[in-house]
């Protein structure tokens, strides 16, 4: 996963507090299926490139790579027969309309969304897909509400209060405290439309207290520049 440099990722959310496995496959499937073909896709914060696995499986393109920032992580890449980069999401290392496709799983609440994507538009050429989810809102009403100890349920809380800040102000909280976002659907919007992007399909993937867990777009690079 690719973490911004001024924030800390804390390693408690590693799980959620209802994990469940339909879930995360509801989620890789919204990523890989209805990407069509081309020359290059590039999995954004590929992790330890089980999703990447799949997709150069899947076919559809000429060349399938990730971009890790994790070293260690990037070795298993590696060590998988898996093509991976170093670099951040905020600053890709690769030449502008030079990409057919680009997946996103759940790197956005971590970074600096704004840079990250506008990263997508650059790196896509006219007509490329996105295929992106995001934590939305239930997913830190998760936390506060059903995490098994006191670390959990605060995660969650200054989760939620980190995602109200930045959306009055565009600044995330100091520190740790800052650390991720939930994402809504109106705030990326607004960045979409910003970076040329358009929003063809949404879908919630699962709810806590009416709000999505996560949420899945479908985007399209539809301006130049």
């Amino acid at each position: 996963m690719v973490f911004d440099s001024d924030s800390i990722a804390s390693p408690i959310e590693a799980e959620p507090p209802h994990h469940k496995p339909e879930t995360s496959q509801r989620c890789r499937r919204f990523l890989r299926e209805g990407l069509g073909r081309g020359e290059a896709l590039l999995d954004v914060g590929c992790g330890d490139g089980e999703l990447l696995e799949v997709l150069k499986r899947q076919g559809g393109f000429d060349k399938v790579f990730g971009l890790e920032i994790d070293p260690e992580l990037t070795r298993v890449c590696h060590q998988r027969g898996l093509f991976v980069i170093r670099g951040r999401a905020e600053a890709i290392p690769l030449a502008s309309a030079s990409l057919d496709a680009v997946v996103c799983s759940v790197v956005i609440p971590y970074t600096d969304s704004r840079r990250a994507i506008r990263e997508w538009s650059r790196i896509l050429k006219p007509g490329g897909l996105v295929h992106a989810t995001y934590h939305g809102w239930g997913f830190g009403w998760d936390y506060l509400l059903h995490g098994a100890h006191f670390k959990k349920r605060f995660y969650g809380l200054r989760m939620l209060v980190n995602s109200v800040v930045y959306d009055w102000s565009g600044r995330r909280l100091p520190g740790f405290l800052g650390d991720t976002l939930c994402q809504s659907a109106k705030r990326l919007r607004l960045i979409y439309d910003s970076c040329g992007l358009t929003l063809e399909r949404e879908e919630v993937i699962e709810t806590v207290a009416g709000a999505p867990r996560f949420l899945g777009h479908r985007l399209r690079k539809t301006k130049i520049g």
